[in-house]
């Protein structure tokens, strides 16, 4: 385990709410290669912070590496939705090339 994870996890331990901590971990185990782990951070980030829109690319990828191809896809649709309410144009355009890579 990385200091950077032990140190989030610590953080997280005192404020299990704190998104960016949460977010924070998930890219960890992206870097670490466990995708199951940062799964289960980004799906139970997006069910507390539905708005959080970087959450939705990063699962996608994540279900991606996991060879989860169709929930990939629904991932990235849902999050072009709430990139587009939240008015954050340049990562839903990232999510759609994302996507019709996948179509």
């Amino acid at each position: 385990m990385s200091d950077r994870l032990k140190s989030l996890l610590e953080l997280y331990s005192k404020d299990p709410n704190d998104s960016f901590v949460v977010y924070g971990i998930a890219l960890e185990h992206i870097s670490a290669g466990n995708y199951e782990q940062a799964e289960k951070y980004l799906t139970s980030l997006m069910e507390r912070d539905p708005d959080y829109v970087p959450a939705y690319m990063q699962l996608a990828r994540v279900k991606e590496n996991l060879n989860r191809i169709e929930e990939a896809k629904e991932v990235y649709r849902n999050g072009i939705d709430v990139a587009k309410k939240n008015n954050e144009l340049r990562t839903a355009t990232e999510m759609e090339e994302f996507l019709s890579e996948l179509e």
